[in-house]
């Protein structure tokens, strides 16, 4: 067996790679990324002939078509802008695909390759990280037990007791983060899709401790593509997505923003032209890379509320995942909650237990009890509660 893990360096691709390697015993994995420095350097960490390393370009997607021959499953850690691309080079190399999410609008191009996967005899995942990805599938094992659903409403939130040697944490990619926080997400209202203001939809949420109550708003996500559309004969009317993070990153984006560091409109400076937006995520990378890395303490909750009819009475349920860091990859709870779901999911296929094809999202084609006995063996525990 063969994996191919696209940006295998980075922040989520390299705890991929971990989970696979530790995981997949007789499985060989490719570590691809741009920096062929860095990917000597992660090989070599491993001490182990089951994994390589190769210089890919998503831009050019022969070549990286070539870099996946004889792959059973790709997994794509790369920025979301490039999924089409490594979905390309996937068909062209007969290789099945996963990745972590397209923030809506990508998702919703992503699906339109349907057809050509299934012609190929090949499944794409889409969106299999913690949100979207471990969120789907908490809806598809709730609704189960659901006559009727009328609200999905997802959020996540932490608790981070780690002392961080800088001010500006980077939960995740820059460019992502800025996405988040500048595009205007999509909410689901009375069975109509909505177009929302940034930063809107701000309520209180009370997570239990040790995260406690939290200010949330709306956020533009992959689930909001998916779940409305496939959960609406069931009576879904209602749904959204929001995200709590930590104040004092919400204000230092809100500065970010309003001084214009996050635009894609070039400006120019003397003689040089530059785009502030590719300006501030190349510093913040730099400044994450170049910055001591602390021993991670943290944990984190990926939350669904549902409403709905169960046993002809009117329910809530609220199904979540606790995750907490893990101290032998020293990844953030965030980051294993990230990264283990899709080295599930491409084990999952690999050993051919999914027998869809085509491109789906993990609501369609994961079934829950056997993924959640996956995540509980990697300390990822999902919980639930009922009220009627």
């Amino acid at each position: 067996m063969k994996y191919v893990v696209l940006g295998g360096t980075g922040e989520m691709g390299r705890f991929v790679v971990r989970d696979l390697f530790e995981t997949a015993k007789d499985a060989q994995i490719v570590i691809a990324a741009r920096d062929m420095e860095e990917v000597n350097k992660y090989v070599a960490s491993f001490k182990s002939s089951r994994v390589t390393g190769a210089k890919v370009d998503l831009l050019e997607i022969e070549a990286t078509a070539q870099v996946l021959s004889g792959a059973t499953v790709c997994i794509n850690c790369t920025n979301y802008y490039y999924n089409l691309h490594a979905m390309k080079s996937c068909l062209l190399a007969k290789c099945h695909y996963v990745d972590l999410g397209g923030l809506y609008h990508m998702t919703k191009k992503q699906l339109q390759f349907f057809n050509l996967f299934r012609k190929k005899d090949l499944l794409a995942v889409i969106g299999c990280g913690s949100t979207p990805g471990i969120t789907n599938v908490m809806i598809k094992h709730a609704a189960e037990s659901f006559e009727k659903v009328t609200a999905i409403h997802i959020r996540f939130g932490g608790h981070d007791w780690t002392k961080h040697s800088q001010h500006f944490v980077l939960p995740y990619t820059a460019y992502t983060l800025f996405d988040e926080f500048t595009d205007r997400p999509m909410i689901m209202e009375r069975g109509r899709i909505k177009i929302m203001e940034p930063l809107s939809g701000q309520d209180h949420y009370k997570f239990p401790d040790p995260v406690g109550k939290k200010t949330c708003f709306y956020t533009l996500h992959s689930e909001l593509a998916t779940i409305p559309q496939n959960y609406q004969k069931k009576g879904l009317r209602d749904c959204s997505f929001r995200v709590c993070f930590p104040e004092d990153l919400v204000h230092d984006m809100q500065l970010l923003i309003e001084f214009g560091m996050t635009s894609n409109k070039p400006m120019n400076i003397g003689k040089q032209t530059v785009i502030p937006r590719e300006v501030t995520a190349k510093e913040l990378n730099r400044a994450a890379l170049s910055s001591k890395h602390p021993k991670i303490k943290d944990m984190e909750f990926v939350w669904v509320d549902l409403e709905g009819i169960s046993k002809r009475k009117k329910t809530k349920m609220s199904i979540y995942c606790v995750s907490k860091n893990n101290p032998k990859w020293n990844a953030s709870a965030g980051a294993v909650d990230t990264a283990v779901p899709p080295s599930i999911i491409a084990q999952m296929i690999a050993a051919n237990q999914l027998g869809q094809r085509g491109v789906v999202p993990p609501e369609l084609c994961i079934a829950p009890e056997p993924f959640f006995k996956e995540l509980k063996k990697r300390g990822m525990v999902i919980k639930s509660k009922t009220k009627r």
